[in-house]
């Protein structure tokens, strides 16, 4: 397909205040974005308007996290679900999209001008997007095609492109390029390209020598992932931007752009340890934490969630029969439980944290999607629009899919055992897990903002598994 865009005039951009040049051959790929909030223009004729709202936005006070508001429009091109295509900065411009300075000086940023709530993107629009990182590549950008996610764990571009993301072969991909003889799987040129892209930032002046032209997309791929991993360990500008923001109160509306959506522990860890040093003067002495019984701890948001049961099946009934629970019978309700306990256990997780979920989750078994003949005990795929979500046969593949979804978020993959294994596959045939939340969640905090949006969701697990506990 013939791919025209839109130019900036005629789609009524404002002038930019600034201009950052970013040749397309410095960067590693294309990130894929999507507006999350706002929501698609009701038609075509609304589009233009639709960007400039968000070009006001993003140039306005605290725009970009800025607080005198971002240089232009953050995003490099956009694509409505119309089939459309927009230029918004265009091509060799460096893009404010990406969450930080490091993927934003090595990834382009398109957009699908659509939110939360929207239908899935036509295959129109899906063409006209992979046309727009077909250009990219064209004008020299690397092979690399990431979410949004990849940088910041966000939900973004939504589920409908994420998915579209993983499709093999990739839609965008053109002709296959030759590939470049290599001595062995670690050819002698790759650590300095990676050192290159990473530390000097792919800066044309001082490309290596012997780097082999095109660069393959395994050596772009192992660069984009040393750069996260660097992220993630900080001190890095998205760490320093955490800081002064912790320091200065969090609030939620000045939160910066390049702070991630959960925080590393061990930001958290290396913040503690600058408090100490500014407030004594020297690096504090490590000192022997003194371990508590799991069964007289009390349960909060740093609970981990693989643990012998830290209390007992009669507690666990005790709490739900005292309150209403739907249309379940007594009986009904001891036979949950029953293999509630059972299936996690032999999981490794914590029956109780389970269950807890579960109340939360479903109000006690009265929520709609918790009745039969649904019996969804964890809002598993129910987003809030009609008619989405889940339903189960049983109990029995109920409480697994559960069970086994939730082991997936508390074990990195490859560190589950044969039978942990099995159980997760199980709970993920129901509904698919992208690989960003395997492991995310050891403890109960990292369920928060992940399995549900709430920010407290963590808080409010531990308040019922207390509630829970101090029944006699």
């Amino acid at each position: 397909m013939a791919l025209r865009f839109t130019g900036r005039e005629q789609w009524g951009a404002k002038k930019p205040k600034s201009v950052t040049p970013r040749s397309p051959s410095e960067l590693s790929g294309v990130a894929v974005h999507w507006f999350g909030s706002p929501r698609a223009a009701g038609s075509h004729e609304g589009c233009a308007a639709l960007l400039r709202s968000v070009q006001a936005t993003h140039m306005g006070p605290g725009g970009l996290g800025v607080a005198n508001g971002g240089a232009d429009i953050a995003y490099n091109h956009a694509v409505c679900p119309h089939g459309k295509a927009f230029t918004l900065r265009g091509f060799g411009v460096q893009t404010g999209a990406n969450g930080d300075e490091a993927s934003n000086r090595t990834f382009a940023a398109v957009v699908y001008m659509a939110g939360t709530g929207d239908k899935a993107p036509t295959d129109e629009a899906l063409g006209t997007l992979a046309e727009v990182i077909r250009a990219w590549q064209r004008k020299g950008a690397g092979p690399l095609v990431k979410p949004h996610q990849f940088f910041t764990g966000s939900d973004c571009p939504g589920p409908n492109l994420l998915d579209w993301l993983e499709l093999k072969p990739r839609p965008w991909a053109g002709k296959a390029r030759p590939r470049v003889p290599v001595k062995d799987e670690t050819p002698d040129w790759l650590l300095d390209f990676v050192h290159w892209r990473v530390a000097e930032g792919g800066d044309r002046k001082s490309r290596p020598k012997g780097l082999p032209k095109p660069i393959p997309e395994s050596a772009h791929e192992t660069a984009a992932r040393i750069e996260r991993m660097v992220t993630v360990m900080g001190p890095q500008e998205s760490f320093l931007d955490w800081v002064a923001w912790r320091r200065a109160g969090e609030k939620k509306e000045e939160r910066p752009r390049s702070v991630p959506r959960k925080i590393p522990k061990a930001w958290r860890d290396a913040a503690k340890r600058l408090e100490q040093v500014f407030a004594n003067g020297e690096p504090p002495k490590p000192s022997e934490p003194k371990p508590e019984k799991p069964e007289t701890r009390r349960i909060g948001a740093r609970t981990t969630l693989l643990s012998p049961p830290r209390a007992s099946r009669e507690q666990l009934e005790g709490h739900m029969l005292a309150r209403a629970h739907g249309d379940y019978t007594d009986a009904n309700v001891r036979a949950i439980l029953k293999r509630y306990v059972s299936v996690s256990q032999k999981a490794g997780l914590d029956p109780l944290l389970v269950v807890s979920q579960m109340v939360l989750e479903t109000g006690n078994l009265t929520s709609f999607w918790s009745q039969v003949p649904r019996r969804n005990p964890a809002g598993i795929g129910v987003t809030g629009e009609p008619g989405a979500g889940i339903s189960f046969s049983s109990w029995d593949k109920a409480v697994r899919a559960h069970v086994g979804r939730l082991l997936a978020y508390a074990l990195p993959e490859g560190s589950e055992n044969e039978a942990q294994r099995k159980l997760i596959g199980e709970a993920l045939e129901v509904r698919p897990l992208p690989a960003d939340r395997r492991g995310i969640a050891p403890t109960l905090e990292g369920l928060a903002g992940t399995w549900a949006a709430d920010t407290k969701y963590a808080g409010k697990i531990a308040r019922v598994a207390n509630e829970i506990r101090a029944a006699s």
